[in-house]
């Protein structure tokens, strides 16, 4: 089977291995991905490329798309579907991605870098001024902490804020989700905003834009926090009340169509004189995790392609 890695960077070599087993390697050059894609009959993406209708109507020999992520927008599920193409990805491995800890770790950080303007107090060449008062900030210890989504990731969340000394609420849409850590049950998002000093968005995107602007209004004067999806919230809105210095204080490691015409220039203009933090979706973006999600992917395409042979 002819097999194509889209994005090579730091691809785990034992996982390349594995699928050395099941066919023949190609890394893709960056140059025209309709051509790579044409003869391919099995594909690993990341995040760095869209896959909708343009590009799979050269993947006539196409059966299978693998992605280590959760998140899926980055693909056109509907025109998948509709050639019949296999999707292979960790959405619902909450045994495995349970040791899987980037995108908490990082969205720890975030939180810590906004409270302590760690943004503008690093010092450099061009950032000179040894000036602590400047840069006097808070601690999380006591401070109350709204987590949206009480998934794998809002839930590894509570436990390290529960561990930092911090009052941890959430909400979830999903009735039949139970605290944990320490964390207490908001069955209301309004109250959950209105009650919390610093939020979190992590919860899944299913294709709506849930975090509205009547919700967006109660975070003023708030630390806001988002690593799951942009395109959970009305993003245009927020650029606003960002123009407009309405959070405390925001971190966003996300934005919306990522791969395609985005908003990624406002958002870098306005992190200028404002404590606001903007990554380029590294949230799952580490040596460790990405190896094991690569390895796990190809060790559960090889199950299939198994499975598939035996019947």
């Amino acid at each position: 089977m002819r097999i194509g890695i889209l994005e090579k960077g730091d691809f785990s070599q034992k996982a390349l291995n594995s699928l050395n087993k099941i066919g023949g390697v190609e890394f893709f050059d960056g140059k025209n991905l309709k051509s790579f894609i044409r003869n391919k009959e099995i594909i690993f993406i990341r995040l760095n490329y869209f896959i909708g209708k343009k590009v799979l109507e050269s993947a006539k020999k196409l059966k299978f798309i693998c992605t280590p992520t959760t998140g899926l927008n980055h693909l056109d599920l509907e025109e998948i579907k509709k050639r019949n193409i296999l999707l292979i990805s960790l959405k619902d491995e909450n045994k495995f991605l349970s040791n899987i800890r980037a995108t908490p770790e990082h969205a720890f950080g975030l939180v810590l870098s906004l409270l302590r303007n760690y943004k503008d107090a690093f010092l450099n060449k061009n950032n000179k001024e040894w000036n602590r008062d400047k840069f006097k900030g808070h601690e999380i210890y006591n401070k109350n902490i709204g987590i949206i989504g009480f998934g794998r990731i809002g839930k590894i969340l509570a436990k390290y804020f529960s561990e930092f000394g911090a009052n941890v609420f959430f909400y979830d849409v999903r009735l039949n989700i139970k605290p944990c850590y320490g964390a207490k049950k908001i069955t209301n998002l309004k109250k959950l905003i209105k009650k919390c000093e610093i939020v979190l968005l992590c919860a899944s995107y299913e294709g709506s834009k849930f975090l509205n602007r009547n919700y967006i209004d109660l975070l003023q004067d708030k630390y806001f926090i988002n690593t799951a999806r942009n395109e959970l919230l009305d993003e245009d809105y927020l650029i606003k009340k960002i123009k407009n210095n309405f959070f405390k204080g925001i971190a966003l490691d996300v934005i919306t169509d990522e791969n395609g015409k985005n908003n990624l220039n406002k958002f870098i203009h306005l992190t200028k004189n404002r404590n606001f933090i903007l990554t380029p979706h590294i949230g799952g973006a580490t040596y460790e995790s990405m190896a094991k999600t690569e390895i796990f992917l190809a060790n559960k395409l090889r199950k299939v392609l198994l499975k598939n042979k035996e019947n």
